[in-house]
């Protein structure tokens, strides 16, 4: 028997786009931390006397070690408990390690502090995704997922920006007399900054009304081994489903951790200027893609075209290799920032896709766990690989003072091409997945 939520009216806009705005902002706060690092590269190898290598274990090993392991056990949380509860503690979380990166004296203790950054990340997508889903139709569930998807990139993009400049100006500003901040070197000034905000946003997200969960048939969690049966028995769609992501969420962090360093090393910018020219490329397209993501699924969604997200990740997505994997290799920075924005915009599109495929074909009572298994598949590959990828070949093969270009460029051009495939693949048995799920 269905609930009563199943055939109740849906949220009204405001509320439902109110709740989505600040779901956003906290999404944006989520990058903001994860991506300023990559600013601070130079800075901290220097301090902490680490290698390419190294620095890519703190953006991929140590972010994504509790980042993927609590994956699973907060999706069942997510399918049982207050969401809104599950975001709140997560971002505190996340906030706090945050400030603690900003007190790290070693290697160690910031590999540990972005291992507690990433375990408190972890709440974020698979609550959200889950209450965006009750919030919103499936026939807008597409433009509600990329407006949610594209905040991402806005926090990439702002931490950019604002990260640039602010490298240089907290580095140097006069800040004696001030508690903790001024026995600080610059790059940790940053972390400590950029915690804060998230300390107030984690209070205010306690007090969003929690929406019904839609379709459910059933109280309580489901049992493990029933929701891995589900899993098992729709392996013929997930498995190349969850590869072709995997792929583009591998070549996405690899290039969000290795850019700034590229334009550093080959082409001698500075933090602030790579910082505004990149950043605002990123806050140009990356949200375009993303919302051209949603309007082209919602379109063919009311054509009847059940296999949508699908399709419009895999076809959007295959130029990113084309223009990712040239733009490392160009003479000049313009050249290359000139080419990394059709990059940018095209590599945007399969995300906010990832989502509203899996909760549209995707039981509600299992929406969460579902979730968090796909959140830990593509971040182990994606955070576990991508970024040591790159750094390994600088260290070992490409081993020039500017060779981070040429891993950049390898793993662009292999990524894109492999994940069209596997998408592709998946189309016939996802087709399957909607109509039992209908």
């Amino acid at each position: 028997m269905l609930s009563a939520a199943a055939t109740a009216p849906w949220p009204a806009a405001r509320v439902a786009w109110s709740v989505l705005a600040l779901l956003a902002l906290a999404n944006i706060l989520s990058y903001l931390d994860r991506i300023i690092v990559n600013l601070l590269v130079e800075p901290i190898k220097a301090d902490l006397a680490i290698s390419d290598t190294q620095f890519g274990m703190l953006q991929g090993l140590a972010f994504g070690l509790f980042y993927t392991t609590l994956a699973l056990p907060i999706g069942r949380l997510v399918d049982t408990r207050p969401r809104k509860a599950i975001i709140a503690a997560g971002v505190f979380v996340f906030s706090l390690f945050s400030f603690l990166s900003g007190l790290a004296r070693s290697f160690g203790q910031l590999f540990a502090a972005r291992v507690g950054v990433g375990a408190g990340e972890a709440s974020l997508a698979p609550a959200a995704f889950s209450m965006i889903a009750d919030l919103f139709p499936p026939e807008k569930l597409g433009c509600a997922m990329s407006v949610f998807t594209m905040t991402a990139f806005i926090g990439i993009g702002f931490a950019y920006v604002a990260g640039g400049a602010s490298v240089a100006l907290v580095a140097a500003a006069d800040i004696s007399g001030w508690p903790v901040l001024e026995d600080l070197a610059g790059w940790q000034r940053v972390f400590v900054l950029v915690a804060i905000p998230g300390l107030v946003v984690a209070a205010v997200i306690l007090l969003i009304p929690e929406p019904a969960r839609r379709g459910r048939t059933r109280r309580g969690a489901v049992p493990l081994a029933e929701a891995a049966g589900h899993v098992w028995g729709r392996r013929a769609a997930i498995l190349p489903f969850f590869t072709g992501f995997a792929l583009v969420t591998l070549s996405s962090y690899a290039s969000a951790v290795w850019t700034p360093a590229l334009f550093i090393r080959a082409y001698q910018w500075t933090p602030a200027e790579v910082g505004l020219g990149y950043g605002l490329l990123t806050l140009l397209f990356a949200p375009a893609g993303a919302l051209l993501a949603g309007r082209i699924c919602d379109s063919l969604a009311a054509r009847g075209v059940t296999d949508a997200p699908l399709r419009v990740a895999a076809f959007g997505y295959v130029g990113t290799g084309l223009f990712g994997g040239l733009a490392p290799l160009m003479p000049s920075g313009e050249l290359a920032l000139a080419l990394f924005a059709p990059a940018v915009l095209l590599g945007t599109i399969p995300y906010p896709m990832a989502a509203t495929a899996l909760q549209l074909a995707t039981p509600n009572e299992l929406r969460g766990q579902v979730s968090a298994l796909y959140m830990l598949v593509i971040n182990t590959v994606g955070l576990g690989l991508g970024p040591v990828i790159v750094g390994a070949l600088s260290d070992r093969l490409f081993t020039g003072p500017d060779g981070v270009r040429y891993g950049l460029a390898l793993v662009n051009a292999l990524c894109a091409p492999l994940a069209m495939a596997a998408l592709l693949r998946a189309l016939r048995p996802y087709r399957a997945m909607r109509a039992a799920q209908a």
